[in-house]
């Protein structure tokens, strides 16, 4: 079977990924978009509803099991890898540049990792691989019909990660710019646009209803980088890791000088200057580098003869990736890489601490006089202690739980006036102002001593508050 490698490759990623998706627990993104999942609404602060729409049918299914979240994830990200196939052959690729297609993505350090928490990361990347490669197929002489489903799926990605819009925006400057023009001729694309526009309507309405608040925490979070050149950086030597740079730029160029395709050499070209202007994060424009890996692997398959290169260079960029892959997946015990000092990326150090979390502050609450338990409240400073919190504390008999970070602000009582509020992760000097009693009970650590972002961070006892909690609430709003 032609396909059988390809849809191989995909399975080994799913497999792979999946073995050791139980291991660390619950990253606080992924305690976070459970929450959303239990308050289902036409948007939220920091993400359109399509993730957490996706979030809530798994718990229809399992319940509150982080395997089954990741598992969906995992499988749009090995989705993706038969898509790059897809677009190599788009390209003109035959089988050998649709496997080193699909087998860059497998190996590519962005979505080896990327498509391991349950986030926006991986449905976004689908999105992205989906609609290049509808434009791709069109742009090989396909029916113009298909801009109506393109634009179906970019209606769909709007309301899965904002970030998709500018893929839109370049790839209607990269039809301007080429003989690609004679596609906006017709009314097809402008149809397709329209429905995408329709599509995200409703968010938009939910967003005017509280107070554009997406807007503005797009506009706090713009520059919020490592930088201009770790922009650059981070995408050649991690995202995309070295061996794989080479097939990025070739597949650059190849499309730039294939007439045919040169609209989307544009595209790939905007998307990286668009986000780079806007102060974006390097790994924004990530979901276009299937489309390069594809367009890299038909000039290979065309331009190096000596079958012993490619297989050296394959072998090579395989092993990196395996290198890496520690600090990518949760493959070591977490023990072991507590111990490690590997820990220092955030992305698996959040994985770390929250049972301990909420045990600490079942203590702190424990500790209270019965007549304090009655009416009494746990305030968190950013959704990952909430979400924990909202997890684990029904099972340990904490009261309910508000947090003014994101939407979360959204989701408290109307009319809050708790005597007494056990406050998690914040500074005594943001508390004084509201209680006049703040005594520190505990401090926020784990098992494993990772040092994480909640690692240190002191709990509050809070009394005789000095106005009720609802009307400080606007106040404590917080959209970092």
């Amino acid at each position: 079977m032609r396909w059988l490698p390809v849809v191989g490759l995909a399975a080994v990623k799913l497999a792979v990924s999946m073995v050791f998706a139980g291991r660390y627990g619950w990253h606080r993104d992924e305690l976070y978009y459970l929450a959303s999942a239990r308050h289902l609404e036409l948007g939220y602060v920091d993400y359109p509803p399509v993730t957490p729409a996706i979030a809530r049918l798994v718990q229809v299914v399992a319940p509150d099991s982080v395997v089954a979240l990741r598992f969906t994830s995992v499988l749009a990200g090995a989705l993706v890898v038969v898509l790059a196939a897809l677009m190599a052959r788009e390209l003109g690729g035959g089988r050998r540049a649709q496997l080193l297609s699909a087998l860059a993505v497998v190996i590519s350090p962005v979505f080896v990792g990327g498509n391991f928490i349950f986030e926006t990361v991986s449905f976004d990347q689908l999105v992205w691989a989906l609609l290049l490669w509808l434009v791709a197929r069109v742009l090989a002489g396909g029916d113009r019909r298909l801009w109506l489903l393109a634009g179906l799926v970019l209606g769909i990605g709007l309301e899965t990660k904002y970030t998709v819009a500018g893929l839109g925006v370049a790839l209607a400057a990269g039809l301007l710019l080429t003989p690609g023009r004679r596609q906006l001729v017709t009314r097809w694309p402008w149809l397709g646009a329209a429905l995408a526009v329709i599509m995200l309507a409703p968010n938009l309405w939910w967003q005017a209803g509280h107070g554009w608040d997406s807007i503005a925490y797009t506009l706090h979070h713009r520059g919020n980088t490592d930088g201009p050149v770790a922009y650059w950086l981070q995408q050649g030597l991690f995202l995309v890791q070295p061996l794989l740079l080479p097939l990025v730029v070739a597949g650059a160029v190849w499309l730039w000088r294939s007439g045919t395709f040169r609209a989307l050499a544009w595209t790939a070209i905007l998307i990286e200057l668009l986000f780079f202007a806007v102060g974006g994060k390097s790994y924004y424009p990530a979901p276009v580098y299937p489309l390069l890996y594809a367009a890299g692997a038909v000039w290979l398959e065309r331009s190096v003869g000596s079958r012993l290169l490619r297989r050296a260079w394959v072998a090579a960029a395989v092993v990196t990736t395996l290198v890496l892959t520690p600090i990518l997946l949760p493959v070591l015990p977490a023990d072991v890489m507590a111990r490690s000092g590997l820990l220092k990326v955030p992305t698996l150090a959040e994985m770390y601490g929250w049972p301990d979390l909420a045990h600490e502050v079942a203590a702190a609450y424990a500790s209270l006089h019965r007549s304090e338990r009655r009416g009494a409240m746990v305030l968190a400073s950013n959704y990952g202690e909430a979400g924990a919190l909202d997890l684990y504390g029904p099972g340990l008999g904490l009261p309910p739980v508000v947090s003014p970070h994101l939407t979360y602000y959204y989701w408290a009582p109307a009319r809050m006036s708790p005597n007494v509020v056990i406050a998690v992760g914040y500074e005594r000097q943001d508390l004084e102002p509201l209680f006049a009693d703040v005594t520190q009970v505990g401090t926020i650590s784990n098992s494993y001593g990772v040092a994480n972002q909640e690692a240190g961070m002191p709990i509050f006892v809070c009394r005789s508050p000095r106005r009720p909690l609802w009307q400080a609430w606007p106040s404590l709003k917080l959209l970092d």
